[in-house]
C-alpha cells in the first residue's frame, strides 16, 4: 500500500466519530473536534509517517489534516442546532474526497477539461461514495437529534445534490485546500434543502 493510500484511509477513518453526533452535546462535539485538531498537528505526523508528504515532514504537520479538523469544528459551531448537516458534510469530506483520490489514481485516465489533476473516474467515485454516506449520516443523526427531514426519497435526492456539489467543488483548481471547500459546499446544499 502506498503512502498516499494510507493517507486517504486516515482521511476516511475519522468519519466513525460522526456517528456519535446524535448523542454528543455541543461541548462534547467541540471537545472531540479540538482533539482532532491536536491529532492533526501532533499525532498524525508521528503515527502515520508513511502518509506524510515531504513538505509536511519539513513543516512538522499537515495543513490538510489541520484544515480537515478545523472544518469539522467550524461546522459544529455553525450548525450546532442542525448536526445532521455537519454529519452529511463530514461524510462528503471523508468518503467522497478519500475515495475519489484513490479511484482517480488507480483507474483515472481521462482528465477533466477544467482540471488537469482530476479525472472523470475520480469525480464519479466521489459522488458514488459520498451520496450514500451523506444520506446514511444525515438520517442517522437527524433521528437521534429530533430534526425533521423531508420524505426519505426527497432527502436522499438532496443528499445526492450535496454529493454532486461537493464533487464539483473538489474537482475545481481552487487555490484553497479542498478540506475547507468540500465540506462547505456539501453543508451549504444540505442547509438549504434539509
Amino acid at each position: 500500500m502506498t503512502g498516499e493510500s494510507r493517507r486517504q484511509i486516515e482521511h476516511m477513518l475519522p468519519l466513525g466519530f460522526a456517528f456519535l453526533l446524535r448523542w454528543l452535546s455541543l461541548w462534547q462535539a467541540v471537545a472531540c473536534a479540538l482533539g482532532a485538531v491536536a491529532y492533526g498537528l501532533w499525532g498524525s505526523p508521528r503515527l502515520n509517517r508513511a502518509g506524510v508528504r515531504p513538505e509536511e515532514a519539513e513543516r512538522g504537520y499537515s495543513r490538510g489534516k489541520l484544515y480537515y479538523a478545523l472544518s469539522v469544528l467550524a461546522l459544529i459551531l455553525i450548525f450546532r442546532d442542525r448536526l445532521h448537516v455537519v454529519a452529511g458534510a463530514w461524510a462528503a469530506l471523508a468518503l467522497g474526497d478519500g475515495v475519489s483520490n484513490m479511484a482517480g489514481r488507480a483507474w483515472g485516465r481521462r482528465k477533466l477539461p477544467w482540471s488537469a489533476q482530476k479525472t472523470w473516474v475520480g469525480l464519479a467515485a466521489f459522488v458514488l461514495a459520498a451520496w450514500p454516506g451523506i444520506a446514511a449520516l444525515v438520517f442517522w443523526t437527524a433521528a437521534g437529534t429530533g430534526a425533521v427531514l423531508p420524505s426519505a426519497g426527497t432527502g436522499i435526492m438532496y443528499c445526492g445534490l450535496a454529493a454532486l456539489a461537493a464533487a464539483v467543488v473538489e474537482s475545481l483548481p481552487l487555490p484553497r485546500d479542498d478540506n475547507l471547500s468540500v465540506p462547505a459546499a456539501a453543508a451549504a446544499v444540505l442547509a438549504l434543502t434539509l
